[in-house]
């Protein structure tokens, strides 16, 4: 029975310990454990039944170079304090004696540590007296890539086809103790990798899941120096590399076609006709640029036809200069080249846009003006991928007044309005031009004489050239015809 006023004394018992608890929580909360050194810092939990959680110091061991821990004890309350650190024994199930006190100072620290658990008690004399708990772990994460003593990847990982990397990750393993039940706590730690390289253009497949073999189908075709680089989960990394010398080789060209009009090498030429510029009418000539990369030689395959016409050339120099003529008109070309390295890997570079001479043409004006104003002096003609061409001009009177045999039109300036090629006038008139010529894709152009004429339907003219097959060109153009010669200036 409890008289009114009376306190119970379980009731102030618990009271006073519940006081005493408190006081040493908020102690142990104002103190604390850091390290200015460490790494990386975590918080390391208990199995079930120890409700605990003490910091974790991670000091990385990189390049295996020896770094050991340290720690600092400070009190948030301000003052002096006393200082004594121990460490924890698995052998004894509890801590050695202290290797380190001090006393009076405001913060403590002990350096030179080992991995371990590490206790320190703070107090003062007075109102303070309080234990903490750390662990400190020396983290040695390494990796290692399969290579020569060299550095180099072993002969037996590549072949012309394919490459293979080899690699190993030693993770470290956390190691600490459940101070309640001296039980050992341990794991390796969990480990993250990546495959990367100095070529910018390589693509490492299953590079961050596939540590051995890692096998790529597309070698590199030049030297390629790989790396493998892990980070476990508290961040330490360790990277290796090995040197590739690469055996494969990289095919590739590109074209430049030879300006017949202005004597050049452009890539820019197209089928179309242009007094001013050459185009890719026959006989084009291509020169080919080499672009490869690790070639030891060069299989040139210029011209490869259903027939078995093959035409090629092989270059031992990257640096040369080669070229072929495409005589052939109307036709489509898709010249390709193999590069060879030196331990005789190979690869094929095919145009995947064709090189097209164009079909023949001539169209021929009727009227010229060799007056000397720099427009339309001369009779020529337009023409495209033209093998030989005949000219004949007459005057009125059937009188010969011009006659050439061109076998290469591009040298010929055309008709300068000069009787047989001298420095006399033809008068101006009328005069009356006939033309025979044969193009690059066997096309004939020229008009029906007077007797085939008879021979035929009666029509007169004609509709264009003949192919060699008979058929006509389509080509809606005379061979013959009347021409007019004006030297007044203006417009006609």
């Amino acid at each position: 029975m409890t008289l009114p006023g009376a306190v119970d004394k379980k009731y102030l018992l618990a009271l006073a310990v519940g006081l005493i608890l408190a006081l040493f929580s908020l102690q142990e909360s104002m103190a604390q454990i850091s390290s200015s050194t460490a790494d990386h810092v975590d918080t390391l939990s208990y199995p079930p039944g120890n409700t605990a959680e003490d910091p974790l110091f991670v000091f990385y061991q990189t390049d295996n170079i020896y770094k050991p821990g340290s720690l600092t004890a400070t009190h948030a309350a301000g003052g002096n304090f006393n200082f004594e650190w121990s460490m924890y024994n698995p052998s004894i199930n509890g801590f050695n004696p202290a290797f380190s006190s001090e006393s009076g100072i405001p913060s403590s620290s002990v350096g030179d540590l080992d991995e371990g658990g590490y206790r320190v008690r703070i107090w003062n004399g007075t109102d303070t007296d309080t234990i903490l708990m750390s662990w400190v772990m020396l983290d040695h994460l390494r990796d290692s890539v399969v290579q020569t003593p060299e550095g180099t990847l072993p002969g037996y990982l590549y072949t012309c086809d394919i490459i293979a990397l080899g690699g190993y990750v030693f993770p470290d393993t956390l190691v600490y103790y459940d101070l309640l039940t001296h039980e050992i706590i341990s794991r390796p730690l969990r480990f993250s990798f990546k495959w990367t390289s100095d070529n910018n253009d390589l693509i490492i497949p299953n590079d961050t899941t596939v540590l051995r073999p890692n096998i790529s189908y597309l070698p590199p075709y030049k030297d390629t120096e790989y790396y493998l680089t892990v980070t476990d989960e508290f961040g330490m990394s360790d990277m290796d590399d090995v040197f590739y010398e690469s055996i494969q080789t990289k095919a590739e060209f590109s074209l430049e076609y030879h300006d017949k009009i202005n004597n050049e090498y452009v890539t820019d030429l197209t089928g179309d006709w242009s007094a001013d510029k050459g185009s890719t009418d026959a006989m084009l000539t291509v020169r080919f640029i080499n672009q490869s990369l690790n070639g030891a030689s060069y299989d040139w395959v210029y011209l490869d036809t259903v027939g078995g016409l093959v035409e090629r050339e092989t270059t031992y120099e990257l640096e040369t200069l080669t070229e072929y003529t495409y005589v052939n008109a109307d036709k489509y070309y898709y010249p390709y080249m193999i590069s060879t390295s030196e331990e005789n890997c190979t690869d094929t570079f095919r145009l995947e846009e064709a090189i097209h001479v164009v079909r023949s043409q001539l169209v021929i004006p009727n009227v010229f003006s060799p007056n000397g104003d720099g427009i339309n002096d001369y009779f020529v003609f337009k023409h495209q991928s033209l093998k030989t061409c005949k000219l004949t001009i007459v005057d009125r009177r059937g009188k010969v007044v011009y006659k050439r045999k061109i076998e290469d039109i591009y040298t010929w300036d055309g008709w300068d309005g000069n009787m047989h090629e001298s420095n006399r006038n033809a008068p101006e008139g009328q005069y009356y031009f006939v033309v025979e010529g044969l193009g690059y894709d066997g096309i004939e152009y020229k008009d029906p004489t007077i007797w085939e004429r008879r021979k035929g339907s009666g029509s007169s003219g004609s509709t264009g050239g003949t192919n060699p097959d008979g058929t006509e060109t389509g080509f809606n153009q005379l061979f013959t015809g009347w021409l007019y010669l004006y030297r007044h200036k203006g417009g006609y």
